[in-house]
């Protein structure tokens, strides 16, 4: 089905810059409507909840090495109830990325392409990352490689010019509530955490695998890290104002000025948050056609990729009723379930079934059997 072999590291950027693509633009409006100053201590109370996911999903594939969620868990489960299960995740795979992109279409709209309908915008963005996907596995993961540069120079190109516009005494005083404001503002971060367990479908593909724990830890600490420096930096030079915008990130951009020639810097925001969605989709794609080709025991994802597509469009388009929806506490939790819990239901019953029956045979024991 798939004959690419990539990294450790570039399932680690893949994975990165994933989860980044949506948290940039919304989460300082998020996590100061509920958490204010102390914002900023969301994403480091959020960051054991990725460690802990990045753990789960290694032990996983240390287990069945070269199975996805989808395989190892019709072994788990047996192949009725996991096969429901598996088409059950898919959804949320394609749920979650229909609300990338539903984000995505909502800023163009409102700040860049007034006229232009939202199928267009939705269909010309889904045919590029279509293409990638149907590349294979190495285009999809060595595409981050190559504009992780970019986006790094982008970005400083608006964080350092806001130095000299901040004025820390915002963020005071810490604590000022105690310390449920800034866990309700982990908890509205959560939407982003579970894109991580994306991670699972490309893991057997990895070639040097000794690295693919540290690397993926390294993942989660380069996104907690990112979120905290633009947290404090929005959060400094806009101060309680913050919540009240959508995109706070592109709105510190717009009055940011990079020496007499650059000024309304919201045009290079707008750069990186395209390569970004363009990234997060790709992921969620390639996951979500992989993993409906191993449900069907297809000999090839590719005939897969645009009906997906298809769908992606129409749920971002009637699925979702409007922007904040994508932050309700119920669509949290339901976040939560399949992106958290499920991988670790799925490890707690191949630790037991280890401990108690031990392996059949050597390719049971080498997580070899392929469904």
């Amino acid at each position: 089905m798939e004959k690419g072999r990539i990294s450790a590291a570039q399932v680690a950027v893949l994975t990165f810059m994933a989860a980044l693509a949506n948290s940039l633009l919304v989460s300082p409006t998020v996590a100061a409507s509920v958490a204010k100053q102390d914002l900023w201590l969301s994403p480091l109370l959020a960051s054991p909840i990725g460690f802990l996911i990045v753990l789960v999903l290694v032990k996983l594939n240390e287990a069945y090495p070269d199975q996805t969620l989808i395989q190892y868990a019709s072994k788990l489960l047996g192949r009725p109830l996991g096969i429901t299960i598996g088409l059950l995740y898919l959804f949320f795979i394609i749920h979650t990325t229909a609300n990338a992109l539903r984000q995505f279409t909502d800023l163009i709209k409102l700040t860049f392409l007034f006229t232009t309908p939202t199928l267009v915008v939705a269909s010309g963005l889904l045919l590029v990352c279509a293409f990638a996907v149907h590349s294979g596995v190495e285009v999809v993961a060595r595409l981050p490689m190559l504009l992780l540069p970019v986006v790094f120079m982008l970005l400083l190109m608006v964080y350092l010019p806001s130095i000299k516009d901040m004025d820390l005494h915002k963020l005071e005083p810490v604590l000022g509530d105690g310390l449920a404001p800034s866990l309700k503002g982990t908890f509205r971060l959560m939407p982003w955490i579970p894109v991580i367990t994306f991670m699972n479908f490309y893991l057997p593909f990895v070639s040097n695998r000794r690295g693919i724990l540290w690397w993926a830890l390294g993942s989660v600490t380069i996104f907690t890290l990112t979120m905290l420096v633009t947290f404090v930096i929005v959060y400094a030079v806009i101060g309680p104002a913050t919540s009240d915008y959508v995109y706070p990130f592109m709105v510190l951009a717009r009055f940011t000025r990079l020496t007499e020639f650059f000024e309304h810097l919201e045009s290079f925001v707008m750069m990186v948050w395209v390569v970004e969605i363009v990234i997060r989709i790709t992921f969620g794609l390639y996951s979500a056609s992989i993993g409906l080709a191993q449900c069907l025991r297809l000999p090839q994802y590719r005939p897969l990729v645009l009906p997906i597509c298809m769908v992606i469009v129409l749920v971002s388009y009637w699925g979702i009723p409007n922007g904040e929806y994508v932050f309700s506490p119920e669509l949290i939790i339901y976040y939560l379930l399949f992106g958290f819990l499920l991988p670790v239901l799925l490890l707690a019953m191949s630790m037991i079934r280890r401990l108690f029956s031990g392996p059949h045979n050597e390719k049971d024991k080498k997580g070899e059997h392929v469904i």
